[in-house]
């Protein structure tokens, strides 16, 4: 079947381990990521092979994946919980990233009715514009938690980049270091403000100052897929970038004149936005370039000889693999080297 996402399984869990023991140089703790590929409970498996602590995921729905197929670890739920999903939270779900009273409250009489201590994240706006409380209201959502039973703070968190587009900044997290020194009040408390692109700070020299060994929770999902530091584009040493291939077959080949000053082959793979969502590709294969895309149809400019039928290879980004890897019209397969 056909177009199918290939995940090479060896190259995941070595980009893992390549990016787990940077970040433990520096005393983080790493979960990995899986939303990208729906919680594949293989790729789950490859990840924490290659040395992580445990895994994250912001859809309940791929926990819940990894969980019947048998993985243990412990599993963080990185988007706030939604009321409606509460008792899958808790039964399913070790920790997760909160800013909101109720939903607190409710997490807390549902782990008492279950008879557990659900461990959660505060999260504050630090510029992102995402989910998290105004730095001002930290405090107060701090005390709040820590007079809930059967509710464990275990840190406070921040999300950089995913809304925004915009960079960590040192100034950033120093702030959210700031706001823990005055919180803590003896306890200790994770810093979760750990992620692919705050790894760029890592990967520039900038994560120099003492102080940074308090950001101690590292959530890594991109830069394991694709082996790159996300703001630069630029390859993490000793990791792999093409991890995850997309391929596609070729349904048409015409010479057209588009352009009035040379004729060139025109390609047609079957592949089109219903599998790549607002996500690019890069030709893999070798004398083709990607000139545009609708619903069901990839336009190819192709400069080697081809034929129909024969199947072409693109790597993603990461809208196009997380779209291709929930597609009900992809085959994903999961190899190893």
């Amino acid at each position: 079947m056909w177009p199918r996402l290939e995940i090479n399984l060896s190259k995941i869990q070595e980009n893992t381990k390549v990016i787990t023991e940077i970040i433990q140089q520096y005393g983080g703790q790493v979960d990995g990521v899986v939303k990208v590929v729906a919680g594949e409970p293989a790729v789950a498996r490859a990840m924490l092979a290659g040395g992580l602590q445990g895994l994250a995921d912001s859809r309940l729905a791929n926990i819940i994946r990894m969980r019947l197929a048998g993985i243990n670890c412990p599993i963080t739920l990185l988007r706030s919980p939604a009321l409606s999903e509460i008792a899958q939270v808790i039964e399913y779900t070790d920790l997760s990233l909160n800013s909101e009273k109720t939903v607190l409250a409710a997490l807390a009489k549902e782990a008492s009715r279950q008879g557990k201590t659900h461990k959660v994240i505060v999260m504050t706006d630090l510029g992102d514009g995402r989910e998290g409380v105004a730095p001002a209201h930290l405090a107060d959502l701090v005390a709040y938690t820590r007079s809930l039973n059967n509710i464990e703070l275990v840190g406070v968190g921040t999300n950089f980049t995913c809304f925004s587009g915009q960079p960590p900044t040192l100034e950033q997290l120093r702030k959210l270091v700031e706001l823990k020194e005055q919180l803590a009040q003896g306890i200790d408390l994770l810093i979760s403000a750990g992620t692919s692109s705050t790894l760029h700070l890592i990967n520039s020299g900038q994560w120099q100052a003492a102080w940074l060994k308090q950001i101690n929770h590292w959530r890594i999902g991109e830069s394991i897929f694709f082996g790159h530091d996300i703001i630069t584009q630029q390859p993490l040493a000793n990791c792999w970038q093409n991890a995850c291939l997309l391929k596609a077959e070729i349904i048409e080949i015409q010479e057209k004149d588009p352009f009035g000053d040379q004729r060139a082959k025109r390609g047609i793979v079957a592949l089109g936005t219903q599998e790549l969502g607002a996500g690019s590709l890069r030709p893999i294969s070798a004398g083709v370039q990607v000139l545009g895309a609708s619903s069901d149809h990839l336009v190819v400019s192709l400069t080697k000889d081809y034929k129909i039928g024969d199947i072409l290879s693109f790597s993603l980004d990461y809208q196009a693999l997380l779209v291709s890897a929930t597609s009900p019209y992809v085959q994903v397969i999961c190899i190893k080297d």
